[in-house]
């Protein structure tokens, strides 16, 4: 029976990948025209987006999933920004410069922003939003600022961030959750995670959890030339039939969608905008629970799971197999591990768990996140461990309580989701692989991996920077660290009000960079 699944998963592989296809050439992150311009949009229309799930909190320093970034953009200005190309820009710092020994870092503070309460936003509110990512009980940022040993804010437009080691992803990590700066009279609102109160583009005027989520332009942001739509509208529907079928009937304008859905949405004469992010479909191990703490066992599993079948069968060919964490043609991709490097071969998986001890296999407790793509990946990942002697019992988990439940409860042994992604690549680095990471259930890590991580976070010099980076991969890889499957594409579907949609370097959809079309 087990092996009756995966021939027939395999042989939908060949069907999807002889039908499969988009109009859009595959690049890592950038923001589509679809045919519009700037002459054509119109500031004063609704975008109307369907979203598979919302945010876990709309409180960036309590926030557990990294997909939640996209929520944040609108109503979260941050420290820095990062363009569609990924290069890290002025945001609400117009400037930075780290000291000659890379041990204090100058951020020069904007004047004019303001919060959407009315009071002025200046170094020391960015001040006390850093103190309080470093010291919140739960903190999801806590790691992320780690290196910041004392902030200085000697007047409002100064920030000095002095470190306790040199960190060359600090940038990269402030245009992201850790830099997202609240309203620091609403530190203690306990609706702050409902009801955010930022300094963005955007505030959220209502917010039904799980359901709805309304922004409307703030007309203080101090950004003067920002075009973007008047109204946002997000409408959570989790399931993808659901949301195909408000796209058709024109309850939203823009939705993602599966790779099963592509044709749909195209023969329903929608646009499609498919490309690879820096997301991920991965099988994450708590290499401290079960069996996983053996590296044989680890590669082992790698070994069980048949890539091109999932990213057929599952993915609807729009996704690449995987076996480290970068897309390929991302500058931190190291290009002697392709997706093919733990091929599929039962009976490899089968001598390394003897070789392990465990020639009859070995039960563990696999989370899966409660998606359809996930679910079906997830019970693709099941019956391929059963063919090999390894039992997976499986329990799904609302896609917003994911991160809380797998990585700061450490509830379950493994766990099959989507790792969003994060714009800088230490990022992923640290969260996930090193000693204290929030996306590393256990800590395990191993003295080799510190050691390459500490080079590549404190390297300044961007090419020496990028060979460290490609040099962990190895660590990661060789050890087995976690059972990446796909680079998964992530596909939208939108109408033909949609002249310009916007992507974050992620894959995410970029709220604030949507056009739409003028009378």
């Amino acid at each position: 029976m087990r092996r009756t699944l995966i021939a027939l998963m395999i042989s939908l592989a060949l069907l999807a990948g002889a039908c499969s296809g988009s109009d859009t050439e595959p690049v890592v992150g950038g923001t589509e025209d679809t045919g519009g311009g700037a002459a054509d949009v119109d500031t004063a229309a609704t975008f109307r987006y369907g979203d598979a799930n919302g945010p876990s909190s709309f409180d960036p320093h309590r926030s557990t999933i990294g997909q939640d970034y996209r929520f944040f953009a609108p109503v979260y200005d941050r420290i820095v920004h990062q363009d569609a190309a990924g290069d890290f820009v002025a945001g609400l710092a117009e400037s930075w410069e780290f000291s000659e020994d890379g041990l204090t870092l100058t951020f020069v503070i904007r004047q004019g922003a303001t919060f959407h309460d009315g009071t002025t936003l200046d170094a020391a509110a960015i001040k006390a939003n850093l103190d309080r990512g470093k010291t919140l009980e739960g903190s999801s940022v806590m790691a992320d600022l780690a290196d910041i040993e004392s902030i200085e804010a000697p007047d409002a437009t100064t920030l000095v961030l002095n470190l306790s080691q040199v960190n060359a992803i600090l940038p990269g990590l402030l245009s992201h959750r850790a830099g997202a700066i609240v309203s620091p009279a609403a530190f203690e609102n306990p609706d702050l995670d409902i009801m955010p109160i930022g300094a963005g583009p955007y505030r959220v005027t209502e917010h039904q959890p799980d359901t709805k989520i309304v922004y409307e332009r703030y007309e203080g942001y101090w950004d003067a030339d920002f075009e973007g739509p008047q109204r946002i509208e997000l409408t959570i529907l989790a399931d993808p039939t659901t949301r195909m079928n408000a796209l058709r009937t024109d309850a939203v304008d823009a939705t993602i969608i599966g790779g099963d859905q592509v044709g749909d949405a195209e023969s329903n004469g929608f646009s499609i905008d498919s490309a690879p992010g820096l997301t991920y479909l991965v099988l994450y191990l708590n290499r401290t629970r079960a069996e996983f703490d053996d590296p044989l066992v680890r590669q082992a599993v790698n070994h069980a799971i048949d890539r091109e079948a999932i990213v057929g069968a599952v993915l609807r060919g729009q996704g690449d197999p995987a076996a480290q964490p970068f897309p390929e043609g991302y500058f931190a991709y190291n290009e002697d591990y392709p997706g093919d490097h733990y091929e599929y071969d039962p009976d490899k998986a089968r001598g390394l768990l003897a070789e392990a001890g465990l020639p009859d296999g070995f039960e563990f407790d696999m989370l899966v996140t409660a998606l359809s793509t996930y679910t079906q990946a997830g019970e693709a990942v099941q019956a391929m461990l059963a063919d090999v002697g390894i039992t997976a019992n499986i329990r799904q988990v609302e896609a917003a309580q994911t991160a809380d439940v797998y990585y700061a409860q450490q509830d379950g042994d493994a766990l099959v989701s989507q790792w969003g992604g994060r714009p800088d690549p230490q990022m992923t680095m640290d969260l996930q692989f090193s000693g204290n990471g929030f996306s590393n259930p256990g800590r395990h890590t191993t003295p080799e991996f510190e050691q390459l991580n500490l080079k590549a976070k404190t390297t300044l010099d961007q090419e020496e920077r990028a060979q460290a980076l490609r040099d962990e991969v190895v660590e990661i890889v060789e050890q087995a660290f976690q059972v990446p499957i796909a680079h998964d594409y992530s596909i939208f579907a939108f109408n033909d009000q949609v002249v310009q949609f916007g992507r974050m370097v992620t894959g995410q959809p970029d709220f604030i960079h949507m056009g739409m079309a003028a009378e």
